[in-house]
């Protein structure tokens, strides 16, 4: 890791943090967020008074705002992020509540929640085993994963890439869209990519807590989308 904690990384990213992410991801960002809130909601049975919905590291619950644009009938959504600085910048809106914490050590009861959405956040885990089953404690029975994260390609060739674009042209871009100031904090980007484990290893430490419903690659395996379901083990 950089000079920076995470945690320092998004308080200071925070004035910059929606358009330089979606510059470093080419304008794919909020096309991704969507893409993995549908395939989230097609795997999921709506209950039909309403979903409870956890944003887990929400940032500025961009996802949780994408959400609601679908038109998918939400009862009750938290926010959940380890920066107050992130959540300050979130809207306030109706039934939403915001909530400091980790999605690795959750406050929240058991099977409290349809959906667990996840914008560019389960890549963070520092125990990524212990994020899944958090996860699965959390959702219902039949309850829905819904992530998208940076990823590690399988294919050397393509993980070579990765490790160029997040070493050299994400810097770059932040120079030319934020600033200097910004770029120590989004070269945190390279060293969670390097700590990364590879995409087969990364969907399969959720076995046992939850159950791949659905794997995409994208940007050449640079980002996926996971859909999972809570394992039943009745």
């Amino acid at each position: 890791m950089a000079k920076n904690s995470l945690y320092e990384t998004y308080n200071a990213i925070t004035p910059v943090y929606e358009r330089t992410s979606k510059a470093i991801t080419l304008g794919l960002l909020v096309k991704w967020r969507r893409e993995a809130i549908n395939l989230g909601l097609r795997a999921l049975n709506d209950p039909g008074n309403g979903l409870n919905i956890l944003d887990a590291g929400s940032g500025p619950g961009n996802m949780t705002i994408e959400l609601i644009k679908s038109g998918a009938s939400v009862r009750y959504a938290v926010l959940l992020d380890q920066s107050i600085v992130m959540l300050n910048a979130a809207p306030n809106l109706i039934n939403v509540d915001k909530v400091r914490g980790s999605f690795e050590y959750m406050p929240f009861r058991t099977s409290a929640f349809d959906m667990v959405i996840m914008g560019f956040s389960l890549h963070t885990a520092n125990d990524l085993r212990r994020a899944y089953c958090e996860i699965s404690r959390v959702l219902n029975n039949g309850g829905v994963l819904a992530s998208v994260s940076i990823g590690k390609p399988v294919n050397p060739i393509y993980r070579g890439l990765g490790w160029l674009y997040t070493a050299v042209v994400i810097p770059l871009i932040v120079l030319v869209v934020a600033g200097l100031r910004y770029i120590p904090y989004f070269y945190d980007i390279h060293n969670i990519y390097r700590r990364l484990p590879s995409n087969d290893a990364f969907r399969s430490m959720a076995g046992g807590c939850l159950r791949l419903v659905q794997y995409m690659d994208k940007a050449l395996g640079l980002v996926n989308i996971i859909i999972m379901r809570k394992w039943d083990h009745g």
